[in-house]
């Protein structure tokens, strides 16, 4: 189990499942899909995306910034990134380019190799994509 998932475990409701969970979530606007929510309570997850992490924190009534630190995540209450308003001058090529380094910088080091494994299997690719 993960500290995540512990939290998760001892803050859920007794006897409510994965798919209850689920289905409260999408109730309070949250998508979050039952098999999702199965893996995170039992301790089978990798790291938690943002919409996954408010989504329990609506459904469980626990604070965000609990649950990103019980996931070794940046807990600072923070909002959406705003860029400064010289952007608006960016072409949509550079948005996409911004977007992708805010992506990467975001993403635990150790993920990294899986995280080019799963996109060279998508794309259909069989050799090793570190190479």
């Amino acid at each position: 189990m993960s500290a995540l998932s512990d939290l998760l475990a001892e803050t859920k409701p007794v006897g409510m499942s994965a798919r209850a969970l689920a289905k409260s979530a999408r109730v309070d606007g949250y998508t979050l899909n039952h098999d999702t929510a199965a893996r995170y309570l039992r301790g089978d997850h990798g790291t938690p995306d943002e919409a996954t992490l408010r989504a329990f924190s609506a459904v469980l009534d626990i604070p965000l910034s609990r649950l990103r630190a019980a996931a070794d995540l940046p807990f600072e209450e923070t909002g959406p990134y705003t860029p400064p308003p010289e952007s608006s001058r960016l072409s949509r090529r550079q948005r996409r380019a911004l977007d992708g380094l805010i992506r990467a910088m975001l993403e635990p080091a150790g993920d990294e190799v899986a995280q080019r494994r799963a996109r060279a299997a998508r794309r259909g690719n069989v050799e090793d994509p570190r190479g």
